[in-house]
């Protein structure tokens, strides 16, 4: 169900400390975030996990498992599991890394975004966004992460499950992942999954702006007129 008042808890997994810290300050101004934790390695992510409660997790990739472990954590089985252990969480990858094919590695991961640290704009209103990500179950990218990740000049279309999920979604406002998955008899990280590509498909962040544009399209049948962007 949507969440419209509570206080959304944030963890940050970041290993230049000057840049958690900043990123910590400028969220901390928004009265709605709250930072509770900030991890180094990822080892800490797990165990913060474990005993503080934590809706949104902002992930940078590339850094160590642990102090005693130099390797890079594995990112992309790390989200799936995260995902699957943590079902209501929300992933935000973070990140100076620009390569094309991670980008969609990342999103074949079921994270909720991915925001380039060159990308100015999308950090001047990074609450925004993530109180976006939170309550409406929304995905994210920076624009140059989306011009990859599209295809242009081609008509959208939808999976009959990529359908089926939007359709229920059109006639159960305010449905959440775990709910869609239960009633698919999926894992949740299959509906972010399935939701990423239906938003990037159609060139939209959140699930109002896909069902108007799906019924646009034609991709669903229904009157947009009456409805509203959250």
């Amino acid at each position: 169900m949507k969440k419209t008042q509570e206080k959304i808890k944030i963890g940050i997994l970041e290993d230049h400390i000057a840049t958690a810290m900043g990123l910590k300050a400028q969220l901390d101004l928004n009265p709605r975030i709250s930072v509770v934790w900030m991890a180094q390695y990822y080892q800490q992510v797990e165990e913060f996990l474990q005993d503080q409660p934590t809706n949104v997790l902002i992930l940078d990739i590339g850094l160590p498992y642990s102090p005693n472990d130099p390797e890079p954590y594995p990112i992309f089985h790390a989200i799936p599991e995260l995902l699957r252990a943590y079902p209501e969480i929300k992933v935000l990858v973070v990140s100076m890394h620009s390569r094309p094919a991670l980008f969609k590695a990342v999103k074949d991961t079921g994270a909720n975004g991915y925001i380039l640290k060159h990308d100015g704009e999308s950090f001047n209103r990074l609450d925004e966004i993530l109180l976006d990500i939170y309550e409406n179950d929304s995905i994210y990218y920076s624009p140059e992460v989306l011009k990859v990740l599209t295809t242009p000049n081609q008509l959208p279309s939808l999976t009959n499950r990529q359908a089926q999920i939007l359709s229920l979604v059109r006639s159960q406002p305010g449905i959440s992942n775990v709910e869609l998955a239960n009633i698919l008899v999926v894992a949740p990280s299959t509906i972010r999954n399935h939701l990423s590509d239906i938003y990037i498909k159609l060139g939209v962040n959140n699930r109002a702006s896909a069902i108007i544009k799906a019924q646009q399209l034609g991709l669903l049948p229904g009157d947009v007129e009456n409805l509203q962007l959250d």
